[in-house]
């Protein structure tokens, strides 16, 4: 299978962002991530996040992170090199 990179936003309220989720999530699955950008206060926190795995092992690992109560949306390309 073909390793592909996704680029998203993820966005955790006050509860979320206290929990290593993204750490989590590496350990559950076969992914690769690199934190682009990120802004976390007690109340929000909002994560460009860069992943890279196979295909069907990404769809697994953002629907896993969406049942733990994160929002996540892809990012437009120039968005986070900006």
């Amino acid at each position: 299978m073909a390793r592909e990179t996704q680029r998203l936003w993820l966005t955790f309220d006050g509860e979320t962002s206290r929990k290593p989720l993204i750490y989590e999530m590496s350990r559950n699955f076969d992914v690769i991530f690199n934190i682009r950008n990120a802004s976390v206060t007690a109340s929000v926190g909002i994560i460009a996040l860069e992943l890279e795995a196979d295909r069907e092992v990404l769809k697994k690992a953002v629907a896993w992170l969406e049942e733990h109560g994160v929002q996540v949306e892809p990012v437009e390309i120039n968005t986070i090199e900006g």
